[in-house]
């Protein structure tokens, strides 16, 4: 560099260099906070078992934007839920709440002989109380704070989903 400086280059001057470190702190933070925003509206689904559940609920309680969505497992044969509710409400909670920053925390129930045993561990949980799925809750700290269940397995088209869970989402 000095022997650069001896062959005729200038030196930068301290305005030059000046702007150069704040159009790159601009960027930065622009990039930074862009990047952030995004992350906001991200939904992030998060799998679990009944298992890992409470762990997992108890890592994300007290977010206002935590949903659980309690789903029939996957049938071995065909590889979707045995649950044609569940095949019905699932795609249409997601595609709703797409983009607009929620957690989702979806517990596989098990496979239909695990979930009809009337011991299940959720249908006993005072907690859950759950009687049929799919169930999709809004999480508060360590407890739901509204739920939406029995209208669920009442839908019989997209329409009928989006209806209710619209109601459910828009509800505080």
């Amino acid at each position: 560099m000095l022997g650069m400086l001896k062959k005729g280059f200038a030196h930068p001057s301290f305005a030059a260099y000046a702007a150069a470190v704040g159009a790159s702190v601009a960027l930065l933070s622009y990039v930074l906070t862009s990047r952030f925003a995004e992350g906001l509206r991200r939904t992030l689904r998060v799998k679990t078992t009944v298992k890992k559940m409470k762990g997992i609920l108890n890592r994300y309680g007290g977010n206002p934007k935590v949903l659980v969505l309690f789903v029939a497992g996957d049938d071995k044969d065909t590889g979707e839920s045995w649950c044609p509710d569940c095949r019905i409400a699932s795609p249409v909670i997601y595609s709703m709440i797409e983009g607009k920053g929620y957690t989702v925390i979806e517990v596989d129930v098990g496979d239909r002989p695990t979930w009809k045993d009337p011991e299940h561990v959720l249908r006993k949980d005072e907690t859950f109380k759950l009687t049929g799925v799919p169930t999709l809750m809004k999480w508060g700290i360590g407890k739901p704070t509204a739920r939406l269940d029995s209208e669920l397995e009442t839908c019989k088209t997209a329409g009928d989903v989006e209806k209710f869970v619209g109601a459910f989402l828009a509800s505080a």
